[in-house]
């Protein structure tokens, strides 16, 4: 069960007639508050009201109530790390509004994600999507996109040209310049890099220049906009640190070990943001018929570097890479952040608050609306 509550480019949603009332359940109003039990959610004109004790909020005449009893209440979850390149969904414009919902709801709504960041795929389609769902012509979160991440040049992955896909090339700081400005002016919200391209088995990684990653950051600020960045290796890493990338998109355990202090003290310093997408390092050496030993050692290196950033007081961000995987449940995900040593309150901050905070979108809502947006999530 999901329920949004919406703000759409600075306007309120249509009013409804009925209200909505849910009783009974226990309520994380954040990742810091006590859990309110026995709670009460009262939704009205797709506004949230009021959230209290049951006791305490009282239910509009005309509400249609539902019990939650045995069921929690939290903000609707932010997946920060998802691709709309599935081949499912990636002639998007050729399903039907009730194929495309149905879509929505297997890939992103059946589990809380209530907002996604695409880094990573065609704009034409992902606006297609995120367009119809603004319209009201289909249900699904609210999306945003980087569109297709860029790369130094020659710096196509190989698992990208193996789509017969090229990705834009970063030649130079005018190029950089010019594709960023490019991006942000078609409407994009944020710039995904390689900062590490993985050019296949047993070749070198292909770096981008310090000194255009520096020219794609600054210009992306300039604008407002976040920056992505793949780092692949721990060389990656550093480039991400050198340039001030914001967010790296994923761990490192291709170098076998776990981050060294040193990084990982300038990660924070730094205030570089990391999504760890821990569950695809097992679904990809599972569809590349590693043993389970070797996928267990593979993916105890990530969780390792997850724990160490972490009690560091690094910032980490929930994401799966799910449309890169075909493998929707973020189950695995939240296990292997426990085994990372993360409770319960740090991963409903990473899937929830800490988000909101870092992206600057509803920062903006916030300033033209007076009010924060609000989605709640049931589970």
């Amino acid at each position: 069960m999901s329920l949004q509550c919406t703000v759409v480019n600075g306007q309120e949603t249509k009013p409804t007639k009925n209200a909505l009332a849910f009783i009974n359940a226990t309520i994380y109003v954040s990742p810091t508050d006590p859990a309110i039990l026995e709670g009460s959610v009262v939704i009205e004109n797709d506004k949230i009201i009021a959230v209290g004790k049951k006791s305490e909020v009282k239910l509009p005449n005309s509400a249609k109530v539902i019990d939650c009893k045995g069921l929690t209440i939290t903000a609707g979850f932010w997946n920060s790390h998802v691709h709309f390149t599935d081949p499912k969904i990636a002639n998007a414009p050729s399903l039907s509004n009730s194929e495309l919902s149905a879509y929505l709801e297997q890939f992103l709504i059946k589990y809380g994600f209530t907002y996604a960041f695409d880094i990573g795929s065609f704009p034409e389609n992902t606006n297609n999507i995120r367009q119809r769902i603004n319209n009201g012509s289909v249900s699904g979160p609210l999306i945003l996109t980087t569109g297709l991440p860029l790369t130094a040049e020659d710096g196509t992955p190989f698992y990208v040209k193996a789509m017969n896909i090229k990705l834009p090339e970063l030649t130079s700081v005018d190029v950089a310049v010019k594709i960023v400005n490019q991006n942000i002016a078609a409407g994009l919200d944020g710039i995904k890099i390689f900062a590490g391209s993985p050019m296949g088995p047993g070749k070198a990684e292909k770096m981008m220049p310090v000194e255009i990653a520096k020219a794609v950051i600054k210009t992306a600020h300039k604008k407002g906009k976040l920056v992505f960045a793949h780092p692949s290796i721990n060389d990656g890493i550093l480039v991400s640190l050198e340039s001030g990338i914001d967010i790296l998109a994923h761990t490192t355990p291709d170098g076998g070990l776990p981050w060294d202090s040193q990084m990982i003290q300038q990660m924070v310093k730094k205030n570089l943001y990391l999504i760890p997408t821990l569950k695809l390092w097992k679904w990809s050496l599972a569809n590349n018929n590693q043993s389970p030993q070797q996928i267990e050692d593979f993916v105890s290196i990530a969780i390792r570097q997850v724990k160490d950033f972490n009690e560091a007081g690094g910032n980490l961000l929930f994401g799966t890479d799910i449309g890169f995987m075909d493998d929707f449940d973020p189950t695995d995900e939240y296990v292997y952040l426990q085994k990372a040593q993360l409770n319960f309150r740090q991963i409903l901050a990473m899937l929830t608050t800490t988000p909101s905070k870092k992206i600057w979108f509803f920062k903006a809502i916030w300033q033209t609306c007076g009010w924060c947006e609000c989605r709640y999530g049931g589970f």
